[in-house]
């Protein structure tokens, strides 16, 4: 049992915190990586005096959501400056000429000269789709089950899972409804539940696949849903009509410099290069999207454009947690990091506000990125999201620092030392209910 909330959380946590594409730098580290974190982390708490914290869920929150919140800000300084030195705000940035039709992302090699010029016409005929079951509309308040226990079959990748559930004296159909669908949700096999409000007094269970694309062999349901006891005295399946489908899976067609293709997904690539989301279908006059690399100028602009955007970002999540904190003391000190560059900042276009937020004056910005110095100029600009970078590092390393808590004793200056059971605080918050 304890083993299976474990797994819970910690699939919860995943699902809600984790990107779905990890930074390499930022979310994977070699031996050395780890032996040097672990020792700032000694050494920050071998100094430190003793703090008592408020162990209510609001605390733990405001750390999991300070602690994501700083890993998002670093991956975005990452994504833009450039891992390495002499990048400087050097990554490439893919355009589309309809974001609502098919967006795209650079993912290719940031050093390559030769897929500058490359440009690719895409047009869309219809998207992929996932498969939807829709019940029968049944009345709220009436009871169409009586009180049992009750199960059926769902079928999905090959799998067979059995489902039941019980219904009481109380439960009307929109009771069960909202059973099943959480049940369903909570199954964790690829089916999303709810429940769709027909008329105001009738509702009906939806059902749909997160999975896309036509089923194998073709015209294969992603999933379906029977009846599991044939010699039972009702048929749960043909009461609720939820092996209805209401609409098949389908493939995602289009075509790529006039050539047909089809996928599965809505998501895919193109030679490596260009990863491209399909959002929409074209339009019936046959105009296709285009979508290529911005130029050297507007890549650079973009990048540093996405870099201001996510310090407004993490500051304004900053200046939330003052209600749950009471302390200016997290806002300080992220808002000095920019001060510390205002005049510089300020050359090149780059303005801190009254709030603290920054603000670009663009026709000052577009002077600076053509000028033949722009990489020079621009220094001072990757020298702030290294110090950028560098603060979200120490603030990830010990949320709990900003959060509301009471010094209880002082250690002994110089003759203190370090403790293998207390590297962290923030380490024990996610096995704090369960261990």
């Amino acid at each position: 049992m304890a083993n299976a909330i474990m797994s819970t959380i910690y699939n919860h946590y995943m699902t809600t915190y984790s990107p779905r594409k990890s930074d390499a730098r930022l979310d994977s580290h070699n031996k050395s990586e780890l032996k040097t974190i672990c020792s700032k982390i000694a050494k920050l708490n071998k100094e430190a005096p003793l703090y008592l914290y408020d162990r209510g869920e609001a605390t733990t929150s405001f750390a999991l959501s300070l602690k994501e919140n700083t890993r998002q800000l670093q991956r975005t300084i990452l994504n833009t400056t450039g891992s390495k030195e002499n990048d400087l705000f050097k990554n490439k940035v893919a355009f589309s000429t309809d974001e609502d039709v098919v967006s795209v992302k650079y993912i290719g090699e940031n050093d390559s000269a030769s897929e500058e010029s490359d440009s690719y016409e895409v047009e869309v005929q219809n998207l992929a789709s996932s498969q939807v079951n829709i019940g029968y509309s049944l009345p709220n308040q009436e009871k169409s089950l009586k009180p049992g226990t009750y199960s059926f079959d769902v079928s999905s990748n090959n799998i067979a899972y059995e489902f039941q559930f019980t219904v009481s004296e109380e439960d009307t159909n929109i009771d069960v409804q909202n059973k099943l669908a959480r049940l369903f949700n909570h199954a964790n096999i690829g089916l999303d539940a709810s429940i769709t409000d027909d008329t105001p007094d009738s509702s009906s269970l939806r059902i749909e696949s997160a999975k896309t694309g036509d089923g194998e062999p073709p015209g294969t349901p992603l999933f379906s849903i029977h009846n599991s006891n044939k010699n039972a005295d009702v048929d749960v399946v043909e009461v609720l009509g939820i092996d209805y489908i209401a609409r098949n899976a389908s493939d995602a067609h289009f075509t790529v410099n006039g050539q047909e293709h089809s996928t599965a997904s809505n998501q895919f690539t193109i030679n490596k290069v260009f990863e491209l989301t399909l959002k929409g279908v074209s339009s019936d006059f046959g105009e296709p999207v285009t979508i290529g690399l911005k130029t050297n100028i507007d890549s650079l602009k973009d990048n540093i454009y996405n870099l201001i955007s996510g310090y407004n970002t993490f500051l304004q999540a900053v200046d939330e947690y003052k209600i749950l904190t009471s302390s200016n003391k997290l806002s300080f000190e992220t808002k000095s990091v920019a001060k510390l560059y205002r005049n510089e900042l300020d050359a090149i276009g780059i303005n801190i506000t009254e709030n603290g937020s920054l603000s670009i004056d663009d026709s000052l910005l577009t002077q600076t990125a053509e000028s033949e110095e722009a990489y020079d100029l621009l220094s001072p600009l990757k020298e702030f999201s290294s110090s950028l970078f560098n603060k979200g590092e120490e603030i990830s390393r010990d949320p709990l620092n900003y959060a509301n808590q009471r010094i209880v004793a002082y250690k002994n200056p110089g003759k203190s030392f370090t403790s293998p059971y207390a590297i962290s605080s923030y380490s024990g918050l996610l096995f704090n209910y369960y261990c």
